[in-house]
């Protein structure tokens, strides 16, 4: 395997951790990771090149197809409902 991309994908209470997948599509990570390196050590020790440059520079760009939202807005407008 010759390159991967590393990418976030959202997780639990607006957090983020982070996934791995080879150029060629061919490969990709078993889970996800909370930290960063630890997403980049898996990588690597399953066969893949990782450019940090490349993938600091891609992060940075905001090239990702990703969004965040930073507070989930409640079902019923914040209103509490009695039984």
């Amino acid at each position: 395997m010759k390159t991967c991309h590393i990418y976030p994908v959202s997780a639990n209470g607006g957090a983020f951790h982070w996934k791995w997948r080879s150029t060629d599509g061919k490969r990709k990570s078993s889970r996800s990771f909370e930290m960063f390196y630890d997403c980049v050590e898996d990588a690597r020790s399953n066969g893949a090149a990782v450019d940090l440059d490349h993938v600091h520079s891609e992060i940075a760009a905001e090239k990702l197809n990703t969004k965040y939202v930073a507070e989930a807005k409640p079902a019923n407008g914040g209103r509490h409902e009695s039984a």
